[in-house]
């Protein structure tokens, strides 16, 4: 027994010394996380207005064109329980911010699952570990180390040093800065990013938005703070080659939102079916290019502008 302990400890320490290596490589490399946490921790009290989100407000939201000083906190595939932490670490840095802006839309709607566990996706790890971000503890084993992804880990590495690959891919003010249209990889058709949101289920009372306690523990927070909530359903580029689209589910949106209006102090913009946005608005299905990305930040500017946020004290 103690021979194959010692064999095991042989084994073990070379590979134990290799993870620990790359996770202090790859910890050093910058990244779209680390950057924004520390730009709001510089300049948080210059910040007005903050855009949180997933993807389609990380490539729709232009900051420079927006009527306050604002920055772009959102981030690819990042949901309502990232948003939650995101803000209660990072509220404390703004003491002038006046409004948030939160995407809501087709990608966000689920069939129920009557799970209460609280599920964190793989890119926990990166708001762990470059934002400081906790979840009250509940973050996997598994999600604590980069390295415990090897592959990925390793892939990184790769990029940034050999390849030198822009791994930050967000501009100074937070947009996404890899969706140009120059570099679109395909013509507009192509259907699988639709059909990947999309749910089989058409029943209106069987669908739900995703992670909406979080959501509703935000605005409850941001509400008790006195600060301004703007939501809005970022534009998709419907005319594609899928045609099975769920319009129950867009449906859903409109009437979830509308209900959550009556309940919440907020304002609500839909332009997910907005045809004032033209095939170069877009980079992908739904994700609009620097064109669009300005066209959709001046149309916020006018309906925020328009419909005046409501006082938030006044529940």
């Amino acid at each position: 027994m103690k021979h194959f302990l010692r064999y095991c400890a042989i084994f073990a320490i070379p590979i134990i010394i290799f993870l620990i290596t790359l996770e202090i490589i790859v910890g050093n490399i910058p990244n779209s996380y680390s950057y924004k946490y520390n730009y709001v921790i510089k300049h948080g009290d210059g910040i007005q207005a903050l855009a949180v989100g997933h993807s389609e407000l990380y490539d729709g939201f232009m900051p420079e064109s927006f009527y306050l000083p604002s920055f772009n906190l959102s981030n690819a595939a990042q949901d309502f329980i990232d948003n939650y932490y995101l803000l209660c670490e990072l509220l404390p840095y703004m003491p002038n911010l006046k409004l948030v802006i939160m995407p809501v839309g087709y990608s966000n709607v689920r069939v129920i699952n009557n799970k209460k566990k609280m599920i964190l996706s793989d890119r926990s790890c990166y708001y762990h570990k470059y934002m400081n971000l906790d979840y009250d503890g509940h973050v996997p084993l598994r999600y604590l180390f980069e390295s415990f992804d090897p592959h990925k880990a390793s892939d990184k590495v790769y990029s940034y040093y050999i390849k030198h690959k822009d791994i930050v891919r967000c501009d100074s003010m937070g947009r996404r800065s890899t969706h140009y249209l120059r570099d679109r990889k395909h013509e507009l058709g192509y259907n699988k990013i639709i059909e990947g949101y999309t749910q089989k289920e058409c029943d209106y009372h069987k669908l739900c938005i995703d992670k909406e306690d979080f959501l509703l523990k935000t605005l409850e927070m941001l509400c008790e703070k006195n600060i301004s909530i703007v939501m809005v359903s970022p534009p998709y580029y419907w005319d594609c080659a899928f045609k099975n689209i769920n319009e129950q589910q867009r449906c859903f949106v409109k009437r979830y939102m509308d209900d959550l209006c009556s309940r919440y102090p907020i304002l609500y913009f839909d332009h997910q079916s907005d045809s004032t946005f033209t095939y170069d608005d877009f980079y992908n299905e739904t994700h609009l290019s620097e064109i669009g990305a300005k066209k959709f930040t001046e149309m916020l500017n006018r309906d925020i502008n328009q419909s005046r946020p409501p006082c938030l004290t006044s529940r």
